[in-house]
């Protein structure tokens, strides 16, 4: 049997190896029997066909997925639904190429991309909670790179930067900040700062206080992890406008956007099961943050 201190899948696997050496033994040193009637050789040939037990696995493991019920988490099943989807595909295109190109290309081909795809289930999260972290990760490092940058750019007069942008391929001479554009850039940067700050704070209290105990708990987490998307999707929108050469009414209207996004989060937030009596403070400062950052900008829009 297979050790106890081994993740889920692993112990299926091994289960599996398990079992397949059983039939290995059962079946070496046999010579079966001579009753022939019922018999059909056809049948015989594609019941025992490998890939009709490929094509079994696949649909067994389809089958066990639907099982999984939303209410452990919308985010959960999105995760296992797309690396379920991963491994399906990786067999599928497997199989192509074997009925395209024939046996040798799987030396081509290689069989790891199958396991490749499957390894992805075997790393899969397995609660809410986890799928959580993992999802708001990607969209943590998405808005730390988009600070980065915009910061690195305001170094210079931003000239050159909008080459970044599909479809662009001349840089025109006009296209530079002024000094004015850039102190006026400055509290939409630190807006995107603040949603930066945000996505460590929470993450570190879901990491601490995140809960799958109850539908209820399970919900909560769910409604975060949607609310933290429309941050990241909305600073991606808020740097693009800030691209020189500056259009300050986009530039204002899209800062407010994710301020409210922002606001929105932390709304959510803080009754929630996540936030405790330590979270409260990092909370605060941060809507004080967004607040103190659309005065500025007011002020310096103001004096234009």
């Amino acid at each position: 049997m297979a050790p106890a201190n081994i993740g889920p899948l692993k112990n299926i696997l091994q289960n599996t190896i398990d079992n397949l050496l059983l039939a290995e033994k059962e079946i070496e040193g046999k010579v079966g029997h001579h009753a022939d009637e019922g018999f059909h050789l056809g049948k015989f040939w594609t019941d025992i066909s490998l890939l009709t037990c490929v094509e079994q696995a696949v649909l067994s493991l389809v089958s066990v997925f639907h099982k999984l019920p939303l209410t452990l988490g919308i985010t959960l099943h999105t995760h296992v639904q797309y690396e379920v989807v991963k491994a399906v595909q990786a067999v599928k295109n497997l199989l192509k190429v074997i009925k395209d190109e024939g046996a040798e290309a799987v030396c081509r081909y290689s069989t790891g991309v199958v396991w490749e795809g499957c390894q992805y289930l075997e790393n899969a999260c397995l609660d809410n909670k986890s799928a959580v972290l993992l999802g708001m990760k990607s969209h943590n490092s998405m808005v730390a790179d988009a600070f980065r940058e915009i910061s690195e750019a305001l170094e210079g007069d931003g000239c050159g930067w909008n080459c970044l942008i599909d479809g662009i391929e001349e840089i025109e001479d006009t296209d530079k900040w002024t000094d004015e554009d850039k102190d006026l850039i400055g509290p939409s940067v630190n807006l995107i700062k603040a949603a930066k700050i945000l996505y460590k704070r929470l993450m570190a209290a879901i990491e601490k206080n995140g809960l799958c105990s109850s539908v209820d708990v399970v919900k909560e987490l769910d409604q975060l992890y949607e609310e933290c998307g429309l941050i990241s999707s909305q600073v991606d929108v808020l740097v693009q406008d800030l691209y020189p050469p500056l259009s300050v009414s986009s530039m204002e209207e899209q800062s407010h956007h994710l301020a409210n996004r922002l606001h929105a989060v932390l709304k959510t937030c803080v009754p929630s099961h996540v936030i405790g009596e330590t979270e409260q403070s990092h909370i605060e400062f941060i809507q004080k943050a967004i607040d103190h950052n659309l005065d500025c900008m007011g002020e310096k829009l103001s004096k234009r």
